[in-house]
């Protein structure tokens, strides 16, 4: 069976937890942590490019304390490394408690794309298998944007590539 998506197996930090379909109906995938839309208004340059380049240094230097102050308010810093298999479609993670399947699980992990993001990310339980001494669970995302989307899909690129170049010795 030919898949739909590209899988990738990473180590990121990630926290799973279920939730009620109640719960999920108040909830909405999103990023903690993206740069604000402010930041992309173009500045008008001054006479003075040392004083152009200064500005625009303190203005990213902003941009990224702002980014960390956030996810950490969120907890994402304390989030547990974990081995996962990350898709665009989904999600599969060992579990030391059970998941019932149809159920609904919320998200909460760390990918570091151009900067470390957070994100929410919804999904549905559609497998759940018994191991030796954990779980095998596998979700499929539910309700996710498009730009959400898009940058799991971008994630994955360079997640393999990075791969590729180290199997290829550059």
């Amino acid at each position: 069976m030919e898949r739909e998506a590209v899988r990738l197996d990473v180590v990121i930090p990630i926290e799973v937890h279920p939730i009620s379909e109640k719960e999920l109906e108040h909830r909405k995938a999103r990023i903690v942590g993206d740069v604000p839309l402010f930041s992309y208004i173009p500045l008008k340059d001054t006479m003075d490019e040392a004083l152009n380049n200064w500005l625009k240094l303190i203005n990213a230097k902003l941009d990224y304390l702002i980014n960390l102050l956030t996810r950490e308010k969120e907890g994402f810093n304390e989030l547990p490394f974990k081995k996962v298999n990350l898709s665009e479609k989904g999600l599969r993670f060992l579990s030391e408690t059970p998941f019932e399947p149809a159920s609904f699980a919320e998200v909460k992990m760390v990918l570091d794309l151009y900067e470390p993001l957070g994100f929410y990310l919804y999904g549905k339980i559609v497998r759940c298998e018994k191991k030796e001494d954990y779980y095998e669970v596998a979700l499929e995302w539910i309700n996710l944007p498009l730009d959400i989307k898009e940058k799991l899909g971008f994630y994955i690129l360079q997640k393999e590539r990075e791969l590729i170049r180290e199997k290829k010795g550059y």
